[in-house]
């Protein structure tokens, strides 16, 4: 399912350098550690400022962390499989011009705080201004670390930040968008999510389980579906649309003669797609006359100018988003 970075994070890191610091100064809470870290989820911004006293003493180090404080943050993969990994964006730096360096992990479950078990699955960055980083592929219902250190020198020096986590393993998919008519149900499902901790399916009036993942909608009319999911302590939500088509009905023939019957090209239905267009031709393929959602009927005329009587050629283009609706074609006559 990925293309993980396999070496092992114990060429970066021969330090448990947390579980070191705690065992140090056990007396010490620490709020943003292996243990205890910051907790982020997807599409969500979290303010970072608070560091810690990391010690590397005696100890061979690889050049990717080298601060002398550090954070970490954590999030977790929804049950979305996916190709695609996560960007972690880091924006708002305000470190009195000190360098941050990052690299996200994947830890050991069973011993979160030993370095030599984590893997690395995103390069290690180092800037003084905003930036970003993307993994490689990740696992579903995975708990990874950002790592995040500066070297503030001997004086601590304050440092703030923003943390943005985003991208298809931090998601839940509703699906699929569909067009049905008046009356009919549709089948919808949801994917990524913890089935455990059930959903939430809005408008509820129209879902026959709103709390199921896989449900049967019955709406009225057009409707956009919103269906909220958990996973851990993080709430994702995804949207479908439901098109209930309206019948759209196009007259083959009619008579512009100004009597007063049947003088207009009445299609009925069609205003309810208000992106359709409908685009008219003659037998030579010129165009005649264009409409979009068509909220006046036809006249006869291109421009102020009477068209000759005889056959017309239609493709009407319903352009309803998120579903793929075949054109409807077809001729009318028109009779003087």
């Amino acid at each position: 399912m990925r293309n993980m970075q396999t070496n092992s994070f114990s060429s970066m890191y021969k330090l448990t350098f947390v579980a070191f610091f705690v065992a140090l100064f056990p007396h010490i809470t620490l709020a943003q550690t292996c243990d205890n870290p910051t907790e982020i989820c997807g599409n969500e911004s979290v303010p970072i400022s608070s560091f810690e006293l990391a010690s590397f003493s005696g100890l061979d180090i690889d050049s990717c962390l080298t601060g002398n404080n550090v954070t970490v943050v954590r999030f977790h993969t929804t049950y979305l499989s996916s190709s695609e990994g996560v960007t972690i964006s880091f924006s708002g730096l305000d470190c009195n011009g000190m360098t941050l360096e990052a690299i996200v992990v994947e830890p050991s479950a069973l011993d979160p705080c030993n370095t030599i078990l984590y893997n690395a699955v995103s390069e290690c960055a180092s800037s003084s201004e905003d930036f970003e980083i993307t993994t490689s592929s990740l696992f579903v219902n995975t708990d990874y670390l950002v790592l995040i250190s500066i070297n503030t020198g001997i004086v601590p020096l304050p440092c703030d930040l923003t943390i943005y986590a985003s991208g298809e393993p931090l998601s839940i998919e509703a699906c699929c968008p569909a067009n049905i008519s008046y009356l009919e149900s549709a089948s919808l499902d949801v994917l990524g999510g913890n089935g455990g901790l059930g959903y939430v399916w809005s408008p509820a009036e129209y879902v026959d389980n709103p709390s199921a993942y896989s449900v049967i909608v019955t709406p009225p009319s057009t409707t956009v579906f919103e269906v909220i999911g958990f996973v851990e302590q993080c709430e994702y939500s995804d949207q479908v649309l439901i098109v209930v088509g309206t019948d759209i009905d196009v007259p083959n023939a009619f008579s512009p003669n100004d009597d007063g019957i049947n003088d207009y090209w009445k299609i009925t239905g069609l205003s309810s797609y208000t992106r359709s267009r409908l685009t008219l031709y003659d037998r030579w393929g010129q165009e005649v006359f264009r409409s979009i959602a068509y909220p006046n009927a036809w006249n006869g005329k291109r421009r102020s100018t009477q068209v000759p009587a005889g056959t017309y050629y239609y493709i009407i283009e319903l352009n309803e988003p998120g579903v793929d609706l075949d054109p409807i074609t077809g001729n009318v006559a028109v009779i003087r």
